[in-house]
């Protein structure tokens, strides 16, 4: 049987954090959050425990673990927010809907990046800013445009590999 299309049943897009595209590659792994404010379909890092908690992506070397999942557990389901402690379900392998803070206008040429300062950890962008973000050189690509601000389709495949922009 064929796996339908999102497009088939759904009249709008999909919200950040939500699994876009259900394939066998698909993943989840549960972590804590450490730090409040863990934003749904923001990627995320390594906290002070890795095999337990991680946090927003904030730092240059930080390690990537993948995206901050959809979940109803959340404490600030209405700001799609996870609050220190929560269970955060982080999407590591597979299609997953994400925030970008810019327009994402070609999928086969628009570099994967994050945002890692405090203007806006955890935002995926395209755009190089030297000591801001960091690039996805291998494990992330995009799969669907969208306009800035809006939840866009991102394939995960790890082992990921990281570089910042200098």
């Amino acid at each position: 049987m064929a796996i339908p299309k999102e497009s088939l049943y759904l009249s709008k897009v999909l919200g950040v954090g939500r699994i876009a595209e259900h394939t066998e590659n698909t993943h989840i792994r549960s972590y804590a959050a450490e730090g409040a404010d863990v934003e749904f379909g923001h990627a995320v890092m390594d906290g002070t425990d890795p095999e337990k908690q991680i946090k927003l992506y904030a730092s240059a070397s930080g390690k990537f673990r993948g995206v901050a999942g959809y979940s109803t557990e959340a404490s600030e389901l209405d700001t799609s927010l996870f609050a220190a402690g929560d269970a955060v379900p982080v999407v590591d392998s597979g299609i997953v809907t994400v925030y970008t803070e810019e327009a994402i206008d070609d999928i086969s040429s628009d570099a994967v990046r994050i945002r890692h300062n405090s203007a806006g950890p955890g935002n995926f962008c395209k755009t190089a800013v030297a000591g801001e973000t960091v690039q996805v050189t291998k494990g992330a690509e995009w799969r669907s445009e969208g306009a800035s601000g809006t939840a866009v389709k991102l394939f995960l495949s790890p082992p990921f590999a990281i570089t910042a922009d200098t």
